[in-house]
């Protein structure tokens, strides 16, 4: 509530305290010398006031603006818009913001979003870059809070949240092999070793899967596409059946791809699940509404932005950056009828 036509200040609260100006603003801050009658008139003005401390001043005041950075590489990528509305919620509870950026796949943006932290435009940098290299590790350096995302540069000087591609892979992979599929292509697949990716990560998954049962790895299962869309999921799809390739099961390394193969699919009278099982990678929410609905591997979006925001936010209060480390997150399969549980 406002005092007559204003906004209550901290005057205002002071003066209905019966305090000085200053020993409100101790109370705000938290100063521990103070009578426990003088902290109870202090917050009882302050509620009968609806006084709102300013927060952005006092960040100031202690050289914080209250804002992390988010680098993404691609907001057209469904996974990594979901990714950020979790990172926003997320910081939400420690009472910060967050500013997203879209490097669209861009190492000299990728290394941009780096090189703004030196002008202290935020506290601290959330990155997943998918052009930036290992020897771009140096432009990595420096005391500002940081936390990679990714499988890129694993040897940054700062703690890396890493997603179980390779695991989840494996789950999707057992999965279809558990309810019968023995001719598995892989949409959006590489053996390429030259970049580490989640594209090679889900490919190894998905082989060490078909080795574990014993299974042929053949190579034309392994389909390889550009980027990961529905429109690419529906182009391999028509490439695979004109060359004569039946899979019984298909495993897409992403929803996206999911979507268009399904799509597809059903525009040639291929029945899903009856005929050919379809399995995706990254659980977004369109996933449930799929005709059928998508079973896909969930990578923990939550958790991801849960860990990632409380790392920037210790080290924003320790006034250090963390240790070098891998984080870990760990992925589930979520059935639905694309690929029924067995």
């Amino acid at each position: 509530m406002s005092v007559g036509s204003h906004r209550a200040t901290l005057r205002d609260v002071a003066k209905l305290a019966g305090v000085s100006v200053a020993t409100v603003s101790n109370y705000l801050n938290d100063y521990p010398f103070m009578k426990p009658t003088t902290k109870e008139r202090i917050r009882q003005a302050i509620d009968e006031l609806g006084y709102a401390a300013n927060q952005q001043a006092r960040n100031l005041r202690r050289g914080r603006t209250g804002l992390i950075s988010l680098s993404i590489p691609d907001l057209n990528q469904i996974y990594f818009a979901e990714l950020a509305e979790e990172m926003i919620k997320a910081a939400r509870e420690y009472g910060y913001r967050i500013i997203v950026e879209s490097t669209g796949n861009n190492r000299q943006h990728e290394i941009n979003s780096v090189k703004a932290m030196s002008r202290n435009m935020t506290d601290g940098l959330i990155l997943s870059p998918t052009s930036m290299t290992s020897e771009d590790v140096a432009e990595l350096e420096g005391d500002y809070p940081l936390v990679l995302l990714g499988e890129r540069i694993f040897n940054a000087p700062a703690p890396h949240i890493v997603i179980a591609n390779d695991v989840g892979a494996r789950m999707a992979t057992d999965h279809l092999i558990d309810a019968g599929c023995r001719t598995i292509a892989v949409v959006g697949g590489t053996l390429d070793e030259g970049i580490p990716s989640s594209r090679l990560m889900r490919t190894k998954g998905y082989v060490m899967s078909l080795a574990d049962h014993g299974m042929r790895i053949d190579p034309s299962m392994i389909r390889e596409c550009g980027d990961w869309t529905s429109a690419e999921g529906a182009r391999v799809v028509c490439e695979m059946y004109a060359r004569g390739i039946r899979p019984d099961g298909i495993f897409a390394l992403n929803d996206l791809l999911a979507m268009g193969v399904i799509s597809q699919l059903r525009e040639m009278r291929v029945r899903v699940p009856e005929s050919v099982r379809v399995v995706g990678f990254d659980d977004i929410d369109e996933a449930r509404y799929t005709i059928p609905p998508l079973t896909s591997i969930d990578p923990g979006r939550a958790q991801i932005a849960e860990l990632a925001v409380r790392s920037i936010i210790e080290q924003v209060e320790e006034g250090t950056r963390a240790t070098r480390r891998r984080i870990d997150v760990g992925c589930r399969l979520v059935c639905r009828k694309s690929s029924p549980g067995v």
